[in-house]
C-alpha cells in the first residue's frame, strides 16, 4: 500500500469518527483532503479493488475491517509522533503536522510501541485528538463546537483542528486545549462570537469557532 493509500484511509477513518456516522460521502473527503472529485473517485475504485473500503452508491463510504486497522494503526503513529515532537523536541503544535505524516509511514508497530511506553500511554495529541491504543481502543472525540453555544454557556475547549493558520491564530489570541471559556454575546449576522477568558474579552468569528470543539458546561 502506497503513501495516498494509506493518507486516504486515514482521513475516512477521522470522518467516520469526528462525525459519528458511519458512512461519508466522497464530497466530504474532497473537502477534507482538498482534491478534485475525479481524483478521489478514482482513488475509492483502487480501495474497494484491495478490499480496504466499501462503497455504497447514494450512500457513502466506509471502511472494511482490513481498512479500519490500516487506518488506527496510521492515526495512532501520526498523533503519537505528534506528542513526541511536540513534548520532547519543542515543535509547536502548528508544525509538528508535516513532520509527524514523515514519520507516521516509516516507523514500525514494535517501535511504536517503545515510544508510546516512553511518552507514559499518551490518550490524546497536542490538537486533542484521541490516540488508539494497542488494543484498537480509544476515548470519544469531543464533538460540540463552540459555534453551538449561546450567551451565557460556559465552553471548555478540548480539540481544534490541525490547521496551520488556525493554530497560529490561536497562538497569537493566547488561546490553549482546556482553558474555559464564557461567551458573552454571539452576532450570527456579522459572525462574531465574543468570549470571555477569565477577565479578557476576544472576539472570533463564527468561521473559528467552528473549528474549535470541548464541552459546554451545565450553570
Amino acid at each position: 500500500m502506497n503513501r495516498a493509500e494509506e493518507d486516504y484511509i486515514k482521513s475516512i477513518y477521522e470522518l467516520t469518527v469526528e462525525r459519528k456516522q458511519p458512512l461519508i460521502k466522497s464530497n466530504e473527503l474532497t473537502d477534507r483532503l482538498g482534491f478534485t472529485d475525479q481524483s478521489v473517485n478514482e482513488m475509492i475504485k483502487k480501495l474497494v479493488q484491495k478490499h480496504l473500503v466499501n462503497f455504497i452508491p447514494y450512500k457513502g463510504i466506509s471502511l472494511t475491517k482490513k481498512g479500519k486497522d490500516v487506518a488506527i494503526r496510521m492515526v495512532r503513529a501520526h498523533r503519537i509522533w505528534e506528542v513526541f515532537l511536540t513534548e520532547k523536541l519543542g515543535f509547536s503544535w502548528e508544525n509538528v503536522h508535516d513532520a509527524a505524516e514523515q514519520l507516521e509511514h516509516a516507523t514500525t508497530n514494535d517501535v511504536l510501541l517503545k515510544l508510546y511506553q516512553y511518552l507514559g500511554e499518551p490518550k490524546f495529541c497536542q490538537h486533542g485528538n484521541p490516540i488508539p491504543d494497542f488494543s484498537g481502543h480509544a476515548l470519544e472525540v469531543a464533538t460540540t463546537s463552540l459555534i453551538e453555544t449561546k450567551p451565557g454557556d460556559r465552553f471548555i475547549l478540548m480539540r481544534v483542528l490541525d490547521h496551520k493558520e488556525l493554530l497560529t491564530y490561536l497562538n497569537e489570541q493566547s488561546i490553549v486545549l482546556y482553558q474555559e471559556f464564557e461567551v458573552i454575546e454571539k452576532d450570527v449576522f456579522n459572525g462574531i462570537l465574543v468570549i470571555k477568558i477569565q477577565e479578557t474579552i476576544k472576539n472570533l468569528t463564527l468561521k473559528t469557532a467552528s473549528m474549535l470543539f470541548g464541552k459546554i458546561m451545565k450553570t
